[in-house]
Parts: C-alpha cells; sequence; structure tokens
C-alpha cells in the first residue's frame, strides 16, 4: 500500500537530493531559476516540491549521462 509523503517529507527528500546534486553542478543556476519559475506558476506548495524533486532527478541522470554512468 502506498502513502502519499507529507509535505515535511517532501522538503526533507528536495534538501537532500540539492546537497546531493547540485554542490558542483553546472545546472545550479538552472535548477534556481526553474525554481523560480515554479513559485510563480504554481499555487500549490506539494506541486512545487514535486516539481523541484522531478528537476534535481533529472540533473541527476544528465550528469550521469555526461560521465558516462549507465543502467
Amino acid at each position: 500500500m502506498h502513502t502519499v509523503p507529507d509535505l515535511t517529507e517532501l522538503q526533507e527528500t528536495r534538501l537532500r537530493m540539492e546537497v546531493k546534486y547540485l554542490p558542483a553542478s553546472p545546472f545550479r543556476r538552472s535548477y534556481e531559476r526553474l525554481c523560480r519559475r515554479f513559485e510563480e506558476d504554481l499555487a500549490d506548495e506539494r506541486d512545487r516540491l514535486l516539481s523541484q524533486c522531478a528537476s534535481l532527478m533529472l540533473i541527476k541522470f544528465i550528469q550521469e549521462d555526461i560521465a558516462g554512468v549507465t543502467d
């Protein structure tokens, strides 16, 4: 059975992902721009957090592709 994460869990997940994937990322500025856009376009905090987490996952995959990491 699935449980829906609450806002605190989503915030914690986003923070963990930011710490892990952004420190030396060339995509940091793009992510920050996206976050501002999400703030402007998405009224619901849950939608913003999910969008931010999805963006971080994409950054992770792009960085892995650049590094030649495969599944």
